[in-house]
């Protein structure tokens, strides 16, 4: 991992931003708090299959709480839905129709960055195959996996962005 400062860090999102791909204000805050950011690819699919996704009531479905979170297994769980995002919305999981637009007009360019955090004790027991907690850029990251999983994309490297110690 290369280790990057405050300065390029904003830089970046704000290329990213100026391009029309969407960053979160809490991203924007956390690049001025205490700690280290560091920059790397994630180069295979099984790295990025294990990074540990959010577990919220929103996503229940594909969260059950006590059970794994790598994204591998929440998009996994997606297929008792039709591996369909809009089964989720017709459910009653709206938190999921952000991923209804990502997945029918997929375009890796829109990938861009990808925010990761350190694992906390409970994640870290919880989903021992799990590499890093996504901290933002959750929608299009279960989209990515689900499509990967379906075999509907081909694996491109993501870049991703580390922020420690544990932001949450």
């Amino acid at each position: 991992m290369n280790k990057i400062d405050a300065a390029s860090v904003r830089a970046t999102l704000e290329s990213h931003q100026a391009s029309g791909l969407h960053v979160d204000g809490r991203l924007w805050r956390e690049v001025d708090q205490p700690g280290e950011m560091f920059l790397d690819i994630l180069s295979t699919r099984e790295e990025f299959l294990r990074l540990v996704w959010q577990s919220s009531d929103a996503t229940r479905p594909l969260t059950p709480v006590g059970e794994p979170r790598t994204l591998s297994d929440c998009a996994n769980r997606l297929s008792t839905f039709g591996w369909e995002f809009q089964a989720l919305v017709e459910a009653g999981f709206e938190w999921f129709r952000r991923c209804v637009d990502i997945d029918a007009a997929f375009d890796y360019g829109k990938m861009d960055l990808v925010t990761l955090t350190l694992l906390n004790d409970p994640e870290r027991r919880e989903t021992p195959a799990g590499n890093y907690y996504i901290y933002d850029g959750v929608h299009k990251s279960i989209v990515l996996a689900k499509r990967l999983l379906r075999r509907e994309t081909e694996y491109e490297p993501v870049q991703v962005l580390l922020l420690t110690p544990r932001r949450s």
